[in-house]
């Protein structure tokens, strides 16, 4: 947030204070202080340790503690300590966001506790004087915004994206965004596919605020911006960044001299006018690939996620090796073959020969000729899922982990600008970090619903099969924009600590057209 230099030293005593209070208190019987890390206008930040566990880690407890507030800023402070919570229990299943541990009110103070993440922020290593090289800044980018496609696709926006909000994790070398204190849920209904969102407070640090945010009005590439900021002053080793001042646009080109088509991209991170920039960190994601794909392979010293709409690998580009034009030339061979043993066996051996083939969903429950020859296998080796496709709908391979979106089935006639178009989505998450049952994931999955969607109705919950496994299918509606209302039939099953969901979904007056197809796909998938 922006503090009054006025107020400082004040501050700095109340921290003081504040900070031999607390010293050795345990909190809940259970989280022992052991010293201040921060203090801020509405909040202080201890270090502790849980002496719940065996080992008792380290974690950071935060307490809502407003310091010399007009009592009318009282609400304010609440509301953003309480959005911090909120948003990490959406978020901090992110290996690469905290966790939250535990919020809960003692002697009339409330606490937040969330997962201590050891190592050093990014202002230890961007300062000035200080220069990375093109392929540190393209890692960087390529680590950053990967968290952010998924903080902003569970509409959030940051609103303080700096290098003292970067922690490069010691265990790994991966980065860590921390302090989400100011972050901004977007109600789904505000949060269209442009990007727009409401009128809020203003929010930021002075040299990484977009302007947009500086004027009480953020948007999700408003941390674009921020992140744009950091990775120029990352190459030029320049604090604060120069401004034209007729423009208002960042003057840093003539600092240094790199790959022009990197500067490109940078350049439309940190317009003036957001309606200039990138619109979604994907899609920066997408020019970064374009461009540096072989630099990136090459130069990656930790493990970012992999982009989004990223590719299938040539392995798995391989996969599929039957054309179509086999896989008719197979059928009329095998039907060859069956007319050959339907005179040497008695009709009755014959029918249970199909009926078997039928429960091995060979047909998937369709028709032998209209399968063979009006249907696709997907098979992804590195997901071990199998599923059959119709041939007239399009497929888009994403192996998104930061969605956990592996593919995409769109029906033929489906436009790229429907605002909500029909199609099937397959997702797989890891739940290792958080392992769960199928009755908690059913139990965290209908809570979301009903929590984030705009008029949100569970039509119908039930208990069902996928892939041979206990399942869970749910059908309901909302509105993820303000113009149509959206249906979807959902299914997942858990095996080893992967949760396999997919989604059929489309605009509730075209919810019917594709159903029965959807309902074969779905019956058709496979884990390997």
């Amino acid at each position: 947030m922006y503090v009054d230099p006025q107020k400082i030293t004040a501050e700095k005593s109340s921290m003081l204070h504040s900070s031999n209070r607390m010293l050795e208190t345990i909190l809940r019987d259970r989280y022992k202080i052991l010293k201040q890390l921060g203090s801020r206008q509405f909040c202080d930040t201890y270090l502790a340790k849980d002496e719940d566990l065996p080992e008792q880690p380290f974690c950071v407890v935060k307490q809502l503690s407003p310091k010399d507030l007009d009592p009318l800023f009282w609400p304010t402070a609440k509301r953003l300590f309480t959005t911090e919570a909120e948003v990490l229990h959406r978020l901090g299943k992110h290996d690469q966001i905290p966790q939250l541990l535990a919020l809960f009110k003692e002697n009339q103070e409330f606490y937040l506790v969330e997962e201590f993440i050891e190592g050093n922020d990014l202002s230890e290593e961007i300062s000035v004087g200080k220069q990375w090289n093109e392929e540190q800044v393209i890692v960087f980018l390529y680590e950053i915004l990967g968290i952010l496609a998924f903080v902003h696709q569970n509409h959030v926006i940051h609103r303080d994206i700096k290098p003292s909000n970067l922690i490069r994790r010691k265990k790994d070398g991966k980065i860590v965004i921390i302090d989400f204190g100011a972050a901004k849920q977007i109600p789904t209904d505000i949060a269209t596919f442009k990007g727009q969102t409401s009128f809020t407070v203003a929010i930021g640090t002075p040299g990484y605020v977009a302007n947009e945010q500086a004027n009480g009005n953020p948007k999700f590439n408003s941390d674009i911006y921020a992140t744009g900021i950091i990775a120029i002053q990352a190459l030029t080793g320049i604090h604060p960044l120069p401004k034209d001042t007729t423009t208002n646009e960042i003057i840093w080109r003539n600092q240094i001299n790199i790959n022009p088509e990197l500067a490109d991209i940078l350049d439309k991170m940190v317009r003036y006018d957001f309606q200039e920039r990138y619109q979604s960190a994907d899609e920066v994601l997408q020019a970064i690939k374009s461009v540096f794909d072989q630099k990136i392979s090459s130069s990656l010293v930790v493990s970012p996620p992999v982009l989004p709409l990223a590719p299938v690998p040539s392995t798995q580009s391989q996969v599929n090796k039957w054309s179509r034009g086999d896989l008719i030339a197979a059928s009329a061979l095998f039907f060859a073959l069956l007319a050959f043993l339907s005179t040497l066996i008695q009709l009755p051996i014959f029918i249970k020969i199909l009926k078997e083939n039928q429960a091995t969903n060979i047909a998937n429950q369709q028709p032998q000729t209209q399968l063979d020859t009006n249907w696709i296998d997907y098979h992804n080796i590195e997901q071990g899922i199998k599923i059959k496709y119709p041939a007239n709908w399009e497929r888009q391979d994403i192996q998104n982990p930061v969605t956990a979106e592996v593919v995409i089935f769109l029906p033929a006639q489906e436009s790229e600008n429907n605002i909500f178009p029909t199609k099937l989505v397959i997702k797989v998450e890891d739940l290792s970090k958080r392992p769960m049952t199928l009755d908690e994931y059913t139990n965290s999955v209908i809570w979301e619903i009903r929590q984030f969607l705009q008029e949100a109705n569970i039509i119908k919950s039930s208990s069902a099969t996928l892939a041979h496994r206990p399942a869970h299918k749910i059908v309901y509606s909302g509105k993820y924009q303000q113009s149509e209302l959206v249906t979807n039939m959902e299914v997942w099953a858990l095996k080893s600590n992967k949760v396999y969901i997919i989604t059929y979904s489309a605009d509730s007056k075209k919810y019917s057209e594709s159903l029965e197809t959807a309902k074969q796909m779905i019956k058709s998938f496979e884990i390997d």
